[in-house]
């Protein structure tokens, strides 16, 4: 319990300023009154810290590799990253919200509520600094979601540092007045079930279609990435996961998707990016993944930040009697999403097919190629 009190309620100096608040402070404000951890007496403990420099260095990185790439991403566990500890902690929300998609019930973003709890290694310099930034990152993106938590607790450990979510549906969700609804994202008597609405490996369909929905309108970085542990590097700067308002129009369209049971399968973009994904959910079926769409939009010339950067999402599998009704849904959101390719029995083998360039740029380079050649 002294643990707990020392870390949530400590006065903290972070590279020699004090912030105004305390961990506990930033995350009473956006948790529900049963949750909260006030402090009867005033604080008298201090945590001084500072912040570490993200690591810049970028080695010679080779998209010939994307195959030994993807096999070290997929073994490697994710550490925090003390100097992103603001990126991983949004990069966990948005995955623990995402997640409730593919589970049965009915419900709405607003309905659900986090129970967090930081385990949290203080021995490293900056990990303390660390702590703080995933507190204020989860308590500002949480309140831009327009959902809060039911609870939080803060342990000590000898081990990695993590944050570990569990959703739930708000506790006024039992009460049995819902002539009204105020809020735009929730719904009356919401409930959360505990089996998945659709499989998250692939149906063997050569017809349908596997599609990518970023739940972000961020750029596609490397730092902070699972990608950029297993190289030993930060990867520079980190996606910038702030699109609350994008987010919340991906997670309604793609609730009612699965609502409306047209999902053959889906799974949750997070950590260790998009490819990542795609190689869990392939099962026995192949899968040429065309990201080309991808780059062309972001205008991305680097297939390794589309293929491996942590940008929230989800790839989805439908059929291609349902792609127009996607098409229409998605469009009048305006939400983006990318065909990646069509699987095909086999080994669970993935390709990459990728360029920056458009068709008809393509074109006019053969072109001009071949007008060169001519006599």
């Amino acid at each position: 319990m002294a643990e707990k009190t020392s870390a949530l309620h400590a006065i903290y100096v972070i590279d020699g300023v004090q912030e105004e608040y305390t961990p506990a402070q930033l995350l009473d404000a956006v948790t529900e009154p049963e949750g909260r951890h006030p402090l009867a007496a005033p604080a008298e403990a201090r945590a001084v810290d500072e912040t570490l420099d993200p690591v810049c260095r970028v080695p010679a990185l080779d998209s010939e590799c994307i195959d030994a790439y993807l096999e070290a991403v997929c073994a490697a566990q994710k550490q925090v990253p003390a100097s992103a500890a603001d990126a991983y902690t949004r990069v966990r929300v948005a995955a623990a919200l995402i997640d409730t998609l593919w589970r049965t019930g009915r419900f709405r973003l607003g309905d659900l509520r986090l129970d967090a709890s930081w385990r949290w290694n203080e021995a490293p310099v900056g990990a303390r600094a660390a702590f703080y930034d995933s507190v204020r990152a989860a308590a500002d993106y949480v309140d831009a979601l327009g959902v809060k938590f039911s609870g939080y607790r803060y342990t000590r450990t000898t081990g990695p540092s993590e944050l570990v979510l569990r959703t739930r549906i708000a506790r006024d969700a039992d009460e049995e007045d819902y002539t009204f609804v105020s809020e735009p994202f929730r719904s009356e008597h919401p409930a959360l079930g505990t089996r998945r609405s659709c499989p998250a490996t692939l149906a063997p369909d050569p017809q349908s279609w596997v599609i990518y929905i970023p739940f972000d309108t961020s750029e596609f970085r490397l730092g902070g990435s699972l990608f950029a542990q297993i190289l030993d590097v930060g990867g520079g700067s980190c996606p910038q996961i702030t699109d609350a308002d994008y987010f919340l129009d991906c997670h309604e369209v793609v609730r009612e998707l699965v609502e409306d049971g047209i999902l053959l399968s889906g799974a949750t973009v997070g950590e260790g990016g998009l490819l990542r994904t795609v190689r869990q959910m392939a099962g026995g079926q192949d899968l040429t993944v065309d990201v080309s769409d991808v780059m062309r939009a972001y205008q991305e010339q680097d297939v390794l930040r589309v293929l491996f950067a942590e940008v929230p999402g989800v790839v989805i599998q439908i059929q291609d009697a349902d792609f127009d009704y996607l098409d229409a849904e998605l469009l009048l959101q305006d939400v983006a999403f990318f065909p990646l390719g069509h699987p095909v029995p086999g080994t669970g083998a993935i390709r990459v097919k990728a360029s920056a360039k458009s068709g008809i740029q393509t074109i006019l380079e053969s072109l001009m190629q071949n007008a060169e050649g001519e006599d």
